[in-house]
């Protein structure tokens, strides 16, 4: 399998992985410092309350890196910025 798509591996978010993410949300949103990491976690706050919104496979992948670094941190996590 080529690289490339090797970071989508899984796959599409439904909306019970998007719920479930969504709960520690917030703190990314407070603690985030990079301003594109910001502008896309509102982005992501904002459209997870549409009913029919479900992130593509880009956005996915980014939801569930900036996921991980939250919960691989229990005190404050460390936002790598550009």
């Amino acid at each position: 399998m080529p690289t490339t798509y090797a970071k989508y591996l899984n796959g599409p978010m439904d909306r019970h992985e998007l719920r479930r993410i969504m709960w520690t949300w917030p703190i990314l949103m407070r603690q985030a410092t990079d301003n594109k990491v910001k502008k896309f976690a509102y982005y992501v706050w904002e459209q997870s309350f549409e009913a029919r919104w479900l992130p593509t496979l880009w956005q996915a992948q980014w939801i569930r890196g900036l996921h991980r670094e939250i919960s691989d941190h229990d005190d404050a996590p460390d936002l790598i910025e550009d």
